[in-house]
């Protein structure tokens, strides 16, 4: 069950970085913020830790032999405060996410099961190296999960 909910979030998470178009730098780091309800995302460290393990998922996305490519050119602070942004909404924190729609954002993608498999893989990685209990990873997971009928995957 862990396992295919974590795909589920790995693949919407992929796809979002993909999808998500390049700034610059200085637009990429702005200041850090804290949520409106920041006891909602204490298992995730707060914002700060939202940030940190969002940071850490692209990082290990973009050095992922089979996954790696389709974030080759992605702006990985805009996008690790974009994931933010859009945990910390699913999860109560009172943050407002601004980026595409997962429908739009994983259209024409081709991604396939073993591309979500390893994405998903990366997410639980970033979450245990944070230190995330299991009960808050599946928390998070739970809401990602009814995404995934807007992300069009590929079947193998």
């Amino acid at each position: 069950m862990k396992s295919n909910l974590t795909q589920i979030a790995v693949a919407v998470l992929a796809i979002a970085l993909v999808a998500t178009p390049i700034t610059s730098f200085a637009q990429a780091t702005a200041p850090a913020k804290t949520a409106p309800n920041e006891a909602a995302i204490a298992g995730f460290g707060g914002y700060a830790g939202l940030m940190k393990i969002n940071l850490d998922l692209v990082a290990r996305v973009k050095a992922n032999a089979l996954i790696g490519k389709l974030f080759a050119d992605t702006d990985a602070p805009r996008l690790a405060g974009l994931l933010s942004d859009q945990f910390c909404e699913l999860l109560g924190g009172g943050c407002k996410y601004t980026g595409n729609d997962m429908r739009a954002a994983h259209q024409g993608m081709g991604i396939k099961t073993h591309h979500f498999n390893a994405l998903a893989e990366e997410l639980q990685r970033a979450m245990d190296a944070a230190g995330v209990s299991q009960s808050e990873q599946f928390r998070l997971i739970a809401k990602l999960a009814p995404m995934k009928r807007d992300i069009n995957e590929k079947p193998e």
